[in-house]
């Protein structure tokens, strides 16, 4: 069983002409003969084996003779597999690790949320370059990571995918990797499909199709292409139908009892870990804690367990952490795009593109969760507390309690969710290009190509912070100096008897659904049309011209060379909601911005053949490229590869390639705007280390460099003559990266200012306002995460 259930898939697709119906498929084939149920005998011109730039290299090849390895899927490999989206196919290759799809991201999916984006080697996403027929695109967010469900995949052709250091022939962005989806630009005729699918459950619902359209005109000189896609995917909201191998309390968890020297684990599993709050709240300490507060105002007990970890515990009642999220959340997509060729001359051909795609998904951000120090104070004075509650404090003399409660039920909406995040793109892209052929083995191409995603963020069923502490300040109003209007003793929060215009809606807290939709409504304001919300406009301009060219032959053959200038410039812009710019929600607070960078890049590439059917060798090829680079940020870098491909006889050959490699920092690296969440992180100044909430700034660097990879790869392809149609390859990969870009996790800053298990670093105190200024224990960290240039290497490697 899958992760979601047993899936049940109906597919049709659909070619112009006379239909064909076999079980749940129909097939329409655009010529007669295919109608009959005949094959229709290919062209002389058909027949031949064309020459193709597989990526890796800018001259041409096929992929088994790559010095790099590289893995060549076809349309006919994807359609035998029948994914419903290719990026789901390409995940599934030795060479790929775990990228960003809608299945992983529905919570706290930042970014990220409902993109399909690649990761080669598993060393992430913004070090894997994904290409459109060779050519860059813009990314889906701040990162420069694409989203595949934006391009237009049933025009694929074939997808190339090579796993090794590509920053010489195609960039920055390539140290792990390139995955170029090439277009079958010379498509004719019409072909569609549609596809509905749910699981075993009947959820998850999916419906997608697509179309597309080619023909020639002006006498074959011209040609006119057009495609458009949809997907639409259904949330599974795990709450209203928890799967058969869901275990609620499965949680890894910090040994208690772990010493330095008793030799036991540091980390236990168990089985029975949870929150140590409730939806409708519990009683945090004191003569009742453990008096939970049920819907409708009933009161229950709650056990605490003897494991307290921050707001997780083991051993009592289990109340599950990961139960109210999704499987799968709402995503929406769809692209259309459009080509047009014409050729000018014998020898040069005029070309333009353009595209429009859209993708929006709403998951699940965080919960609301007061506990520990953050746990709410409840007194006596509550008009909304159950009778039960206030005669059990009366009986033990106590006129206040801390309560710890999660706030699943703080929603507008029925269904929706408490943090929902809204992730919505809008991409646009033009190209206009020409191409030709020069001399006897010349060809070249110059084009212009701007980009522009337009994305916004959205979090409904956000608290306003000040706003939720007022309304949980609840009273009685009084009979005498108390608000007008309102009835004596009828709950009133107690800022409205000093400021009674304020707008305070009281809340109450016992039970779950119990909070009141006018009060929600305040707090987080939606009475208003308040909305947590942030815009990005990204912009992409390239310049970029290259050839290739066969000077001249050497006793093994041929000599290729490869060159070529490129300009790029990149851009964006933020503006944010006004409670954002005033920090006032909960999570989110985004700001705006504006900045951008340009790169000027020149490459080279050879490729010279060293034997050609010698005692030693059937061939000996060497493959050499360089690239310069000058970016407006951080100046200039080279890049280069050199490998060499050695066919000892027909069946085998060895392959081999050594490279530097650089991935740039992006604009999110660089640039991106401030946004402040409120999350829990272990205070390293309290005993135990208990978890707190903590404030952290998120933020770009403009002052990172480059990361530098040096990379090495070694293989060999075996097609045996004795089995055709049989190809093996194996190939072995090392990447080291040094000064290495990521983001460094506000955990990791705490536990670095206050040297816990490492050494102490005064750096990271700089990052953490209590750490910096040593205030008391217990009080919230103001945590300033951005992106950072350890002074370490990442590396990767593998077979």
């Amino acid at each position: 069983m899958s992760q979601v259930g047993v899936l049940k898939s109906f597919r049709w697709r659909l070619f112009a002409g006379v239909a064909l119906a076999a079980g749940s498929a129909l097939s329409l084939a655009a010529n007669p003969a295919a109608a009959a149920g005949q094959a229709a005998s290919p062209s002389p011109e058909e027949s031949q084996v064309e020459e193709v730039v597989v990526t890796g290299s800018r001259i041409v090849r096929n992929g088994n003779e790559a010095p790099t390895p590289t893995t060549v899927l076809s349309a006919a490999d994807i359609q035998e597999r029948n994914p419903t989206n290719i990026a789901d196919y390409i995940t599934q290759l030795p060479s790929m690790g775990t990228g960003n799809t809608p299945r992983t991201t529905t919570l706290f999916a930042n970014a990220t949320g409902g993109a399909n984006q690649l990761s080669a080697r598993d060393l992430g996403v913004t070090r894997t370059l994904v290409l459109l027929d060779g050519r860059r695109v813009v990314g889906s967010g701040m990162s420069p990571a694409v989203d595949v469900n934006l391009l237009p995949q049933n025009l694929v052709q074939r997808v190339d995918v090579v796993t090794g250091g590509a920053s010489a022939a195609y960039g920055s962005d390539a140290v792990a990797g390139v995955v170029n989806f090439i277009l079958d630009t010379g498509f004719t005729g019409l072909k569609g499909g549609v596809n509905f699918s749910q699981t075993d459950r009947s959820d998850g619902r999916i419906a997608s199709g697509d179309l597309a359209y080619g023909r020639k005109f002006a006498g074959g000189r011209g040609h006119l292409l057009l495609s458009g896609n949809y997907y639409k995917g259904d949330r599974i909201d795990f709450y209203d139908d928890p799967r058969d191998w869901f275990q609620p309390g499965l949680r890894l968890m910090n040994n208690p009892n772990w010493t330095a020297t008793n030799g036991q684990p540091g980390q236990i599993v168990r089985t029975d870990a949870g929150y140590n709050s409730t939806p409708g709240g519990v009683i945090a300490s004191g003569p009742l804690m453990g008096m939970a507060f049920g819907p409708g105002g009933t009161v229950g007990s709650f056990a605490f367990g003897p494991i307290q970890q921050g707001q997780v515990q083991a051993g009592g009642t289990v109340e599950s952490m990961p139960i109210r999220g999704a499987l799968l959340p709402d995503d929406e997509h769809w692209s259309i795009y459009g080509r047009g060729s014409y050729e000018l001359t014998d020898k040069i051909t005029a070309i333009f593109e353009a595209s429009y795609a859209g993708n929006d998904t709403v998951n699940w951000s965080a919960v609301y969760n007061r506990q520990g120090s953050t746990a709410i104070t409840i007194n006596r004075s509550n008009p909304f507390l159950p009778v039960v509650t206030q005669q059990a404090m009366d009986q033990a003399g106590v006129t206040s309690f801390q309560m710890n409660r999660l706030f699943y039920d703080m929603i507008n909406t029925p269904g929706s969710h408490i943090g929902e995040a809204g992730y919505n793109r809008r991409q646009d892209r033009v190209l206009a290009a020409l191409e030709g052929r020069f001399l006897e083995s010349g060809r070249w191409r110059a084009y212009y190509q701007h980009g522009h995603s337009k994305v916004w963020y959205t979090r409904d069923n956000n608290i306003i912070l000040g706003r939720f502490n007022q309304a949980i300040d609840v009273i009685a109003n009084p009979a005498t100096g108390g608000v007008s209007g309102v009835a004596a003793g009828a709950p009133i929060c107690r800022s409205t008897l000093t400021n009674p215009t304020n707008g305070c809606v009281p809340m109450n807290l016992f039970g779950e659904g119990s909070l009141g939709a006018a009060s929600i409504a305040w707090v987080t304001g939606a009475a208003e049309g308040l909305r947590t919300r942030q815009d990005l406009d990204f912009n992409q301009d390239v310049w970029s011209i290259d050839g290739q060219y066969s000077p001249f032959s050497t006793w093994a053959g041929p000599v290729s060379i490869a060159t070529g200038f490129e300009y790029r410039k990149e851009t964006f812009s933020s503006t944010a909601d006004s409670y954002s710019l005033q920090s006032l929600w909960n999570v989110g607070n985004y700001k705006g911005g504006a900045n951008g960078y340009n790169v000027k890049e020149a490459f080279g590439e050879i490729l010279v053949p060293l034997l050609k059917d010698a005692v030693v060798a059937k061939s000996l090829e060497f493959n050499g490229a360089i690239r310069r680079t000058d970016y407006s940020t951080s100046g200039k870098v080279t890049t280069w590869k050199a490998g060499l491909t050695w066919d000892i006889n027909s069946d085998l050959r060895l392959r081999g390639t050594r490279s530097r490699d650089i991935r740039a920092p992006n604009l999110n690296d660089l640039f991106a705007p401030s946004s402040q969440f409120v999350n829990a992180y272990l205070d390293r100044t309290q005993a135990g280390s208990p978890q707190v909430p903590n404030i952290t700034l998120s933020g770009g660097n403009p002052n990172l460099k480059p990361e530098i990879a040096d990379t090495w790869t070694g293989g060999g392809v075996y097609q045996p003559h004795w089995a055709p149609g049989l190809s093996l390859s194996v190939d072995w990969y090392k990447i080291d990266i040094a000064d290495a870009i990521t983001a460094v996790g506000a955990q990791q800053i705490i536990d670095m200012c206050y040297g816990f298990n490492r050494p102490q670093n005064p750096a990271a105190c700089e990052l953490d306002r209590q750490g910096a200024g040593r205030d008391q224990p217990g009080q919230r960290h103001h945590l300033h995460q951005r992106h950072q240039r350890p002074d370490r290497r990442c590396r990767g490697r593998g077979l």
